[in-house]
């Protein structure tokens, strides 16, 4: 709204996300080494491994019991396993490796990608800082380790892993994306903004990065810059319900309405109808006393109404009814609150607004009969008592005024203003009784 805060302000970005890499078989990063008597069988199975036979080189190593094969190619055994989805085998394969060789970086990192993909977070972090430990300096070890840190510890602890996967490989951008997260949550500002501002240069074209930049503008305060970074993600492109939402709201509190209504409408126009985001965008115009333009969205709608629900129907010919008063057309007011009524009768803010609008008319009857009927229901009691004491105030009906006063302070006692209220119309009580006395 108009006079939203910080917290009010959302802006959809793409989550930190991971890729697994394609699995990149057992001849490369080796440290096991074959025996002397492999050697041959090794050449024939990377043949087949060559032309994409697996099954067979699997079956091939089948036919061997585990303590007959090097470690190598149990790990062979092991990965050609993974590589066929069979998790079961190839974890109990890859814990086997580790008993007899416990140093085998890749195998720690294959264990660690496996148990990553079955969602087991601690083991694979596990395996992943094992790896590292035993002197890994695989990028992609470094990123995963961050990612599962970020995941499971918080920011600060994913920093320093991001930023050693992106030594090693700068221009990957889940790991620019990875560390530019850490740094946000760990707010560190001034270090993901720069982090920031090196990629933004680099890839100026990237809606995602001025997304990020939003992002960093809101949670320090700096509405323009935001304002100016989610203007140019929509330029390139970016039409997210959210983002568009919190473009008008900027536009909305800076009092660029014109701009306001224009994404306004954009969001609207591409979403199916939805009466809440409707409704929010109609309190943040009447907030602003952009009542033509409220009345605009309205009418737009005009064809839509038979298909709304009948709640969806209260809301609309609520808003109807209060632009209505605005323009101080009162007749067309009351019927379309009365309207709003027929279609929910349960709808609080049509009430309140009906109630208040009656005792503007002096139609006090109708008025207090509506505070009651608003008074059950828990959102809007607090807002129902308050206005039924003002009413009796109105009437010069005291004691009334004092009961319910009373009533709504047992209620909510966090409205701590009213025990100096009710001393006060306690006062004025006493008074008319001498004077009538």
């Amino acid at each position: 709204m108009a006079s939203s805060n910080i917290s009010d302000l959302k802006i959809t970005l793409a989550k930190p996300t991971f890729v697994l890499p394609a699995f990149s078989g057992p001849y490369s990063e080796r440290e096991a080494t074959i025996a002397p008597e492999e050697y041959e069988t090794a050449e024939r199975l990377k043949t087949l491994l060559d032309n994409g036979q697996e099954a067979e080189v699997l079956k091939e190593l089948e036919g061997y019991y585990d303590l007959e094969l090097s470690p190598a190619m149990l790990t062979l055994k092991a990965q050609i396993y993974f590589s066929l989805k069979q998790f079961a085998k190839a974890e109990k394969t890859f814990l086997a490796v580790l008993s007899r060789k416990p140093q085998l970086v890749r195998v720690h990192r294959d264990l660690g990608q496996l148990y990553l993909i079955q969602e087991q977070y601690k083991l694979a972090r596990h395996y992943f800082s094992e790896a590292i430990a035993l002197g890994s300096n695989d990028a992609m070890v470094h990123g995963q380790l961050a990612y599962l840190n970020l995941k499971l510890y918080g920011a600060f602890s994913a920093i320093t892993s991001y930023q050693q996967a992106m030594t090693l490989q700068p221009e990957e951008v889940q790991w620019q994306q990875g560390l530019l997260t850490a740094l946000s949550e760990a707010k560190m500002y001034e270090s993901a903004q720069a982090l920031l501002a090196q990629l933004i240069e680099k890839n100026p074209a990237d809606k995602e990065l001025w997304l990020n930049q939003a992002v960093l503008a809101i949670d320090s305060n700096n509405m323009k810059q935001a304002l100016a970074s989610i203007e140019m993600a929509i330029l390139l492109g970016d039409d997210t319900g959210n983002n568009l939402k919190t473009a008008a709201q900027l536009h909305l509190q800076m009092h660029s309405y014109d701009r306001a209504l224009v994404l306004i409408s954009q969001h609207l126009d591409k979403s199916a109808l939805d009466m809440v985001m409707l409704n929010e965008y109609l309190i943040w115009l009447k907030q602003a006393k952009m009542w033509q333009q409220a009345d605009k969205l309205l009418v737009n709608l005009a064809d839509k109404v038979n298909k709304m629900s009948v709640n969806e129907q209260s809301i609309y010919f609520n808003h109807k009814a209060t632009i209505a008063n605005q323009n101080k057309q009162y007749q067309k007011a009351k019927n379309y609150y009365q309207t709003a009524l027929e279609k929910d009768p349960t709808n609080g803010d049509a009430l309140i607004n009906f109630a208040f609008f009656s005792v503007e008319r002096e139609d006090f009857i109708i008025a207090e009969l509506l505070f009651n009927r608003a008074e059950v229901l828990p959102a809007k009691a607090k807002q129902a008592l308050l206005g039924k004491a003002q009413l009796y105030l109105d009437k010069q009906e005291h004691q009334a005024a004092l009961s319910v006063l009373q009533k709504a302070y047992g209620r909510f006692p966090d409205l701590h203003y009213l025990p100096e209220q009710m001393q006060i119309i306690k006062s004025i009580i006493r008074t008319e009784s001498k004077t009538t006395s």
